[in-house]
């Protein structure tokens, strides 16, 4: 499960508090992580970290006494049962690199440490073409010490400046690091710190270069097992020591700005919609609605927050939980609140690593009155088709909006990243006395500039999703480039190309203009999620427009592979999808095959080629 006591440290990491020092010492060289929690009765009353040993060994303590009197600070703890996302902030906030986690009661049940988060981050937080020298400061420096130096010197040092690790430098060139663990543990084995340093200094020492990708350094500490790296620059001179903690202050910033992107969006837009939209947080052993929009606040009242689902549906809530856990997905499932009839459908997804609940609850009460009216006049076979259609419009309309926000969050990635350097502009010209008022205007005026370029970025959207009712025709390729245009942020980051040559005012077709875009977007959307998994050094989408019989026919190819042989045939009826392992839901082709077939009288088809999978769409030219 995703919450934090999935990937807690539970043995090892805590003693009684009552132990002395030496104990603490003897635990945390176990551990390899320089920290311990101290439990009274099994409540975290204290942590002992490798700075307060440091100060013991400073000042030639005895350590036999009991380590709680080195205790000084209020240990953070969180819930074991919150989201693995939440301990980022509080990392940060607190500058702290490891946090404690107790049960409902305040027990203790495990450490969660620095390093750990990085298993868990989404690709799209870090690699951003962030480079090691965007996350060092102008007056980084770093800390030396020359072969020969006593421990008891280099332990000074770090007090005084409040470090953790010091290189050691041989003419000019790092010969190795010592680190705060090493010196406690010349103390627990009792090495005099009148020791040279070379005793215990750790050879040779991990570098980087400032302009390497921070996506490489963080795979080299993780597969290194450190928690520092010493940056080079391209002179190979000494520049600065990056740690764990100098990389989680600047993605700090990055998860805050992607899941504000992802989640203000998407409430903006579930806000707008006519049914009652309800988000709930899945544990295992619970169940907590976290937001609902504001039709659900109309129809339920404002108090459903932080409550079980029971709350609102009753026992019925146990039945539609089982559906969900079982099958991903829950459709045309009817329940009755306050004396009305809802229909819900909904899904069970992912953001980051956390497990929620969405839920579309549509008040059917009057559609219910007039179907029984009118059920003697309807056929059954076309009434029960209609509904599946419906469904399926309502699985497609959340999956299309997901697909949409991903979209605007690459395409406002880059837009953000310059606001971002304009703010570090002003910053730096103020601390340096360079801030006047042309420079200040020239400043606001480019950051104008960029957010009239990202709401017009959301109007372009808003605009392609919109029905067009008139019975006029439009330009095929001219659809053809606005859908492409809609994924391009995506399609480039995953290294695709898009191979078309089409000529507008060629190509037309009648009506139905935003139908036909759906489907053009269904097919990008399986062809860049097919590709981004490839292994292909050269990955492209082939599109090709020509006209046949009064016919216009398109075809889509890509160099994906193509598509399992045993589900070639029935790709394009409901539920079956070829990426069931990303999130798909399978109604994607039978949306497109929908509107091809019934509404622009054409006809779609598949088949696999040398490269990959090969859509051909037949529809009548106007």
């Amino acid at each position: 499960m995703n919450t934090l006591n999935s990937i807690a440290h539970t043995k090892g990491f805590s003693l009684e508090h009552s132990v002395s020092i030496e104990q603490a010492m003897s635990s945390m060289l176990k551990n390899k992580n320089g920290s311990v929690v101290l439990l009274k009765e099994n409540i975290p009353v204290g942590i002992i970290t490798e700075g307060l040993i440091l100060s013991v060994l400073e000042n030639g303590a005895d350590i036999k006494k009991p380590v709680n009197v080195l205790v000084q600070k209020t240990v953070v703890s969180v819930n074991q049962n919150r989201p693995i996302e939440s301990a980022f902030d509080l990392m940060v906030t607190n500058n702290i690199r490891r946090l404690v986690l107790v049960d409902e009661e305040g027990f203790y049940k495990g450490l969660i440490l620095q390093e750990d988060l990085f298993e868990f981050l989404e690709e799209d937080v870090y690699k951003v073409d962030l480079k090691v020298s965007d996350l060092l400061t102008q007056d980084a420096e770093i800390i030396t010490v020359k072969i020969g130096t006593s421990l008891q010197d280099v332990l000074k040092i770090m007090r005084q400046t409040q470090v953790g690790s010091v290189i050691i430098n041989d003419q000019n060139n790092a010969v190795g690091i010592i680190t705060e663990k090493d010196i406690i543990s010349a103390g627990y084995k009792n090495i005099h710190l009148s020791q040279k340093v070379e005793l215990l200094m750790s050879s040779p020492v991990l570098s980087v270069n400032t302009q390497d990708a921070i996506s490489d350094v963080i795979d080299l500490m993780k597969h290194s097992k450190v928690r520092r790296v010493l940056v080079i620059d391209e002179n190979n001179k000494m520049h600065a020591l990056l740690t764990n903690r100098d990389i989680f202050k600047h993605i700090k910033g990055n998860v805050a700005r992607m899941l504000e992107i992802k989640l203000r969006h998407a409430k903006e837009i579930m806000n707008l919609l006519p049914e009652a939209i309800i988000e709930i947080f899945d544990a295992d052993t619970h169940q907590i609605i976290h937001w609902i929009n504001k039709k659900a606040t109309e129809h339920f009242g404002e108090n459903l927050l932080e409550q079980s689902p029971k709350v609102l549906l009753g026992a019925v809530w146990d039945d539609l939980y089982k559906i969900l856990r079982k099958n991903g997905s829950v459709e045309n499932f009817s329940v009755l609140i306050n004396a009305r009839n809802f229909e819900v459908s909904g899904t069970l997804s992912k953001n980051i690593n956390t497990r929620y609940i969405k839920l579309i609850a549509k008040d059917i009460t009057e559609h219910e009155t007039i179907k029984q009216r009118l059920q003697d006049e309807v056929n059954e076979e076309t009434e029960l088709r209609q509904k599946q259609e419906y469904l399926m419009m309502q699985q497609s309309r959340l999956a299309s909006m997901g697909e949409m926000i991903g979209h605007i969050a690459h395409q406002w990635r880059q837009p953000l990243a310059q606001l971002g350097g304009i703010l570090m502009n002003l910053e730096s010209a103020k601390a340096f006395g360079e801030l006047d008022d042309a420079y200040l205007h020239k400043k606001i005026t480019n950051g104008n500039e960029i957010i009239k370029y990202m709401s017009q970025t959301i109007d372009d959207f808003r605009l392609f999703f919109t029905p067009n009712e008139s019975d006029e025709r439009f330009d095929v390729v001219t659809m053809l480039h606005q859908a492409i245009n809609i994924v391009s942020a995506g399609l480039d980051y995953h290294h695709i190309k898009i191979q078309a040559q089409l000529e507008e005012n060629t190509f037309f077709a009648h009506k139905y203009a935003s139908e036909f875009a759906q489907v053009i977007l269904n097919l990008l959307y399986n062809s860049k999620d097919v590709l981004a998994g490839s292994t292909q050094t050269q990955r492209y989408i082939k599109i090709s427009l020509c006209q046949k019989n009064n016919e216009n026919e398109l075809i889509f190819l890509d160099n994906g592979g193509g598509i399992d042989p045993e589900i070639l045939e029935d790709v394009f009826k409901p539920y079956i999808s070829t990426k069931k392992d990303q999130g798909g839901t399978g109604i994607g082709l039978y949306m497109a095959q929908l509107i091809i077939e019934q509404k622009m009288l054409g006809t779609i088809k598949v088949h696999n080629e040398k490269e990959g999978a090969c859509f051909v769409l037949r529809f009548a030219s106007a």
